[in-house]
């Protein structure tokens, strides 16, 4: 009865996704290029890498640490923003929506993660989504919050990406310069099996 509920309401928000034409989410723009074009090719394997158990459990604790933050701080929940860049004259929507947002004397932006581990935070590419945010919503300061088995911990980021850095990280979306955008990047893709470009044993 529950696990059917969970399964079926991932299932449900995996398929709602629809892409759209010159439209890029701030996540895109920190992980393979390559692996975007083959979830639209193949959502079977997406929608089984949707419920594996560890994306159920980073659901949940982002849903109860979000409820946290809004009785506790009065943050805003999800909130989603969108701006526009332009690469050789076509015109590119950037979306993004952040898990919370804190407003105050300043707007703090909030991003929830969870790892099976705790080594090497913060991670490099958290840093840098946080970085887009800060660029999206105009925000000065950010903060990462990590749940391990290990570690509950934070981290504050406060150099909020340039509009140069953003168009670059486009352009390399676009035109799959970055496949892998990190070289561990491959040993965890459900797609590694099937991908030229998969670094899995090299």
């Amino acid at each position: 009865m529950i696990i059917d509920e969970l399964v079926n309401s991932k299932i449900i928000d995996t398929l709602s996704h629809k892409r759209e034409d010159k439209v890029l989410y701030v996540t895109d723009l920190v992980r393979c290029a390559l692996k975007i074009k083959y979830e639209e090719k193949y959502k079977e394997l997406s929608l089984a890498e949707s419920i594996k158990p560890s994306a159920i459990l980073g659901d949940l604790v982002h849903e109860g640490l979000e409820k946290f933050l809004a009785e506790k701080f009065n943050a805003k929940l999800e909130v989603e923003s969108e701006k526009q860049v332009t690469l050789a004259q076509d015109v590119y929507k950037i979306k993004g929506r952040a898990d919370a947002i804190i407003e105050g004397e300043k707007k703090i932006v909030i991003e929830i993660k969870t790892a099976r581990a705790d080594k090497g935070l913060p991670l490099e590419h958290h840093k840098q989504q946080l970085r887009l945010y800060l660029w999206l919503f105009d925000a000065n300061e950010g903060i990462l919050v990590y749940i391990t088995p290990d570690r509950v911990t934070e981290y504050s980021i406060r150099n909020k990406a340039e509009d140069d850095e953003v168009i670059r990280l486009v352009e390399e979306t676009i035109k799959l310069l970055k496949t892998p955008r990190y070289n561990w990047e491959c040993s965890y893709c459900i797609f590694n099996v099937i991908c030229p470009e998969s670094r899995k044993n090299k």
